[in-house]
């Protein structure tokens, strides 16, 4: 009678160890999925600024979207970058506007993108928004400018030669 009552506290005290080894296993796991989300996510903040599909180079300082396309009266995002050649001092802060079209638009279009400094051999991506205020329907070759600013509020421009100029083709739809 006592060897049964020995066989069945090991039974028990190997079930106890097995519910604690499964405890401990389960924690570990999900530490380890928790360290592998954080990871991801910083991982996807560093890669962030190549979501360029054509990334500015010394070779090719401005770039942005082939097409731009937006609604009349309504407003659409365009990806751009800007590669610092030496055009923009350290201290400027590049903000990229709309220049003139043709067939003219006047200010009937207007672009908002943040500002930014880029030191010299560094680029930076901009998404910027353009709307397209009760324009006309269709095509227009437009200039995007990337201009130093003294400061972020874009006030003053640092320096007339302190621009760079890409032509685009914006298309608008009604």
């Amino acid at each position: 009678m006592m060897n049964k009552r020995g066989s069945l506290n090991l039974s028990i005290q190997a079930i106890v160890i097995l519910v604690m080894a499964m405890a401990v296993l389960g924690l570990g796991l999900g530490f380890i999925r928790t360290l592998m989300g954080q990871g991801q996510s910083q991982f996807e903040e560093a890669i962030g600024s190549v979501e360029l599909d054509n990334p500015p180079s010394a070779d090719e300082p401005f770039t942005a979207d082939a097409n731009i396309k937006v609604k009349s009266s309504k407003e659409d995002s365009f990806k751009a970058g800007v590669y610092n050649d030496g055009t923009f001092t350290d201290t400027s802060y590049v903000k990229i506007e709309l220049g003139s079209c043709i067939p003219t638009a006047g200010s009937a279009m207007t672009i908002r993108s943040l500002a930014q400094q880029i030191s010299e051999g560094d680029f930076a991506s901009y998404k910027s928004m353009i709307k397209g205020n009760s324009v006309d329907a269709g095509t227009y070759v437009c200039e995007l400018i990337a201009k130093g600013y003294t400061t972020a509020a874009a006030g003053t421009a640092v320096n007339p030669e302190e621009k760079m100029v890409k032509q685009v083709e914006i298309q608008v739809n009604a």
